[in-house]
C-alpha cells in the first residue's frame, strides 16, 4: 500500500516513533494503536496507519480483518478512526515524524543522502521588514 492523492505530485518515505504515553502504556507496536483506538483485536490485525490530509486530519487503521480472509487472500480493511478534528493528534501518537518528498519523476536523488546539512540563514540574508 502506498500514499496516494490526486496528482502525486511529490511521492517519498515517512518514518516515525510512536508516543512516549502510547508506546509506555500499550507497547511500540503497531497493534498499539489497535489498543489504543480499542479495536477488536481478535478479529482485526494492524499492518499499517494511514494519515490523509492538512486542515483536517484523517487516520485509517490498516488491517488484516481474519473473519473475512480465505487461504486463498488475506482481506485487508481500511479502518476510518474519528479523531474529532483533534490538532494534536499527531504529536500523541507520535513523538516524532518524518516525511521526505521527491519529484514523482525523480529516479535518482530518493537513492541519495545529502552531503551536509545547514541552516539556511547561513546561505541567505533576512529582508528587513
Amino acid at each position: 500500500m502506498k500514499a496516494d492523492v490526486q496528482y502525486n505530485d511529490f511521492v517519498g518515505t515517512a518514518a516515525a516513533d510512536i508516543s512516549d504515553f502510547l508506546g509506555t502504556k500499550y507497547g511500540n507496536s503497531l497493534e498499539s494503536f489497535g489498543k489504543y483506538f480499542k479495536l477488536d483485536l481478535n478479529r482485526f490485525e494492524v499492518i499499517g496507519l494511514s494519515i490523509y490530509g492538512t486542515e483536517n486530519h484523517y487516520i485509517s487503521l490498516l488491517c488484516i480483518d481474519k473473519k473475512k480472509t480465505t487461504d486463498e487472500k488475506e482481506h485487508i480493511t481500511s479502518l476510518s478512526v474519528d479523531i474529532k478534528d483533534d490538532k494534536e493528534f499527531l504529536s500523541f501518537l507520535f513523538k516524532r515524524l518524518h516525511l521526505v518528498l521527491h519529484s514523482r519523476f525523480d529516479d535518482k536523488y530518493p537513492s541519495l543522502d545529502y552531503d551536509e546539512e545547514a541552516n539556511f540563514d547561513d546561505y541567505h540574508e533576512k529582508e528587513e521588514e
